[in-house]
């Protein structure tokens, strides 16, 4: 082949390469995998989070009488649990 159809061939070649859809989807898959490395990042952040968590509930006593007493309203035997009550207030309760 001639040095003119290689030449031919090569810029072809780098048209098709370098065309401007190929540009555009390659920027957009690179957008696609930052997107996707944050949501990664997040999802590990988060794994984390839950596995102290665990630990906490697996290991320390204290973090499930915490619990228990807010979530539940449980108390010990021999306490005495105080509730108090907040009233709503409305215009007329106000007092200058």
């Amino acid at each position: 082949m001639s040095s003119g159809k290689w030449l031919l061939i090569a810029a072809a070649a780098l048209g098709i390469l370098f065309s401007s859809e190929n540009i555009r989807s390659f920027w957009q898959k690179r957008r696609t995998l930052k997107e996707l490395e944050r949501k990664l990042e997040a999802t590990r952040s988060a794994n984390r989070k839950l596995t102290m968590e665990i630990h906490r509930y697996q290991n320390d006593p204290g973090t499930i009488e915490e619990i228990a007493r807010r979530e539940l309203g449980l108390i010990r035997p021999g306490e005495i649990e105080y509730r108090f009550l907040v009233r709503e207030s409305t215009e007329g309760d106000r007092r200058p």
